[in-house]
């Protein structure tokens, strides 16, 4: 055995008949994948993340439709639970698994060493690829958001790297589909020009948005299956999946002309597919000039604190507990003790509007008048404007159902709220004359004096009238 395998696999193998014998019947009935699989799942310190089977499925069913025979899956590991369980749709095609991995690799071959039709080639997808062989169809799951430490790059992210290696294997004609993060569709600079160069030399095929939380626990950001191809589509298809009995299925699908998708900022589809569209398109196509918030504001994100930062000192802090029904409570506020000038880029001055950037729930206030020094937390972002924009018109706008939209669609978490300045910054609110804004602010200012005060009244008629019922059932009870 040590002759034949080796002790690179083996290490230091005592030779014990009697443990060969025990360790020969604990692993012969043993499926190579699920043991593998399992062994992933349960290791939280290097295990790495998982795709859902459903990725797997929907990607075969894409090679048989589109004819491919010859496929890549890279970074294999990561696919092991879809493999599994589509044991029998291997057949008709030409694999090749590739890993990085040297013990993932030697699982592989060991695994499909009686299928012919599967190779398996240890290499990394973030470094040029050695190999000859094209292929008609690539799948791929990039780490996200690691940053390529390679001068030739003109972008470094891990994503940007991976597909751009994974290209050149691709037939004419053949099609790459490959997962990525919410930031890769939305966010400007480098990113943006890395899709427009992208969809010039792979035009997108299709977008599909995946299901919230479909990979935790690894991760929990919002993620997206984009299909490249090396042949101009006659239509970009745009859906959203969902979960449906452990399959991934179509909830929403719309196509639009490769012109039209083109000349898109970004891929944020969450926006067309969004079934109630009519004020959000009347928006985006209205005359009304509209200004990016970069171009008029200044946006920072607040400083990390530690619950063991707080304690009595001279600079408050914001947090998002500190924001309720759009005002600021700064009778709540906790305090550090930190000098002025450590903190004073974090400092927010009145006037300023503050948005909630972490959490569950969105909130805008605009930073009241006070005598004190105030800093934002990091689930704080900070918007101070130019003289262009009230801050009480953005606040509005934003909080309105067309603003709520923008800020959605460019949410990069899940569940759990994850706003990003930059990302912030490139959003669109309408630019007026100084006179209409405070026309608008002034009326929505004085709609919600009067809808308080009509609470206010009637919580206290509410609270008066609860008090005689209840002396009257007291009497009615004491006098019998």
């Amino acid at each position: 055995m040590k002759e034949r395998v080796g002790e690179r696999e083996l290490g230091h193998f005592p030779g014990d008949r009697d443990l060969f014998f025990k360790l020969y019947h604990a692993g012969k009935d043993m499926d190579l994948l699920e043991y593998a699989l399992q062994t992933m799942q349960q290791d939280r310190v290097t295990g790495g993340i998982i795709a859902h089977p459903g990725i797997v499925e929907r990607f075969f069913d894409m090679c048989s439709r589109q004819q491919c025979r010859s496929i890549l899956i890279a970074e294999a590991e990561k696919y092991i639970k879809g493999f599994v369980e589509m044991k029998s749709r291997i057949q008709p095609f030409s694999i090749t698994l590739l890993t990085e991995s040297y013990m993932i690799g030697r699982l592989f071959k060991t695994y499909f060493t009686s299928c012919t039709n599967v190779n398996v080639i240890q290499a990394s997808i973030y470094q040029p690829l050695p190999l000859d062989e094209k292929y008609g169809a690539i799948l791929s799951m990039p780490h996200f958001g690691l940053k390529m430490n390679d001068d030739v790059l003109s972008i470094r992210e891990s994503e940007s790297a991976a597909v751009g290696h994974l290209l050149p294997l691709l037939q004419n004609g053949g099609r790459i589909s490959v997962t990525l993060p919410a930031r890769m569709m939305f966010q400007s600079g480098a990113i943006g020009d890395w899709r427009k160069l992208i969809n010039e030399s792979a035009p997108v095929q299709s977008i599909y948005s995946l299901p919230d939380g479909l990979f935790r626990p690894f991760t929990s950001v919002k993620t997206y299956q984009v299909e490249f191809g090396k042949a101009a589509p006659d239509q970009v298809i745009l859906g959203r999946l969902q979960l449906e009995k452990s399959r991934l299925v179509t909830e929403r699908e719309l196509t639009i002309h490769p012109d039209q998708f083109q000349n898109l900022d970004n891929w944020r589809i969450d926006l067309l597919l969004d079934e109630d569209q009519d004020t959000l398109r009347t928006f985006q196509q209205a005359a009304i000039p509209k200004v990016k918030l970069r171009d008029v504001a200044d946006i920072f994100r607040g400083k990390s604190i530690l619950k063991q930062d707080l304690r009595s000192g001279n600079i408050r802090v914001l947090n998002i507990s500190n924001i309720e029904n759009g005002e600021v409570m700064l009778d709540q506020l906790e305090t550090i003790d930190e000098e002025e000038r450590k903190v004073k880029r974090y400092e927010i001055l009145p006037g300023d509007l503050v948005m909630t950037c972490r959490g569950t729930v969105n909130k805008l206030a605009v930073f009241p008048e006070t005598d004190h020094i105030v800093i934002a937390s990091a689930n704080i972002l900070v918007i101070r404007f130019q003289k262009q924009i009230n801050s009480y018109f953005a606040k509005i706008f934003l909080e309105s159902p067309i603003g709520i939209a923008l800020l959605q669609s460019y949410q990069r978490g899940t569940t759990v709220m994850n706003l990003n300045p930059n990302d912030i910054a490139e959003i669109e609110i309408p630019m007026t004359t100084e006179e209409i804004q405070l026309s608008i602010v002034e009326r929505y200012k004085q709609e919600k004096e009067i809808y308080l005060t009509s609470i206010q009244a009637a919580t206290s008629r509410w609270r008066q009238e609860k008090e005689e019922i209840y002396s009257k059932l007291y009497g009615l009870i004491t006098s019998n």
